[in-house]
């Protein structure tokens, strides 16, 4: 008497979430487009174009918001994986010969430390701007300068 045939296969319980591959795509697409909007906002910070500034800021800040849900499935993604970093994962996933995938997963390791540094810079740009605008806010004070009881150059 056999018994094959009366068992059957257990699926994984992550066998429904999409490929490890196509989420480290669309995670390298928003680090992209984030890396497209965090330069156009430093660059506008440097033109001193304060309603643009604003407009790139909220544009930054949405997008960011709009990414945490993809970022979060990779995150889970890599824990399936039983890696700590996408450095980790491209290894695992090489080790189980998906070398599509372990590329993209380098790529986002890549691209993601390259908006890190920008965002810094971008950070560091928006401070000294802040601080020249506070700046110019105390001398306006100091001079005097009101309109209506309010300053002309409201921050």
């Amino acid at each position: 008497m056999s018994i094959s045939g009366q068992f059957r296969p257990v699926p994984p319980p992550f066998i429904d979430a999409p490929p490890v591959g196509d989420l480290l795509s669309q995670g390298l697409e928003l680090v992209e487009d984030l890396t497209h909007k965090l330069q156009k906002l430093d660059s506008l910070m440097l033109a001193g174009k304060p309603n643009e500034i604003s407009e790139a800021a909220a544009s930054v800040e949405i997008a960011l918001n709009d990414a945490a849900p993809a970022f979060a499935e990779i995150a889970e993604a890599m824990g399936r994986l039983g890696a700590s970093d996408l450095a980790s994962a491209a290894a695992q996933l090489r080790h189980i010969e998906q070398a599509d995938a372990a590329g993209l997963a380098d790529a986002l390791r890549g691209a993601l430390t390259r908006f890190a540094k920008r965002s810094v810079n971008a950070s560091r740009r928006a401070q000294q701007l802040n601080r020249g605008l506070s700046a110019a806010l105390r001398s306006l004070q100091a001079l005097g300068v009101q309109e209506s009881g309010r300053l002309i150059a409201e921050a």
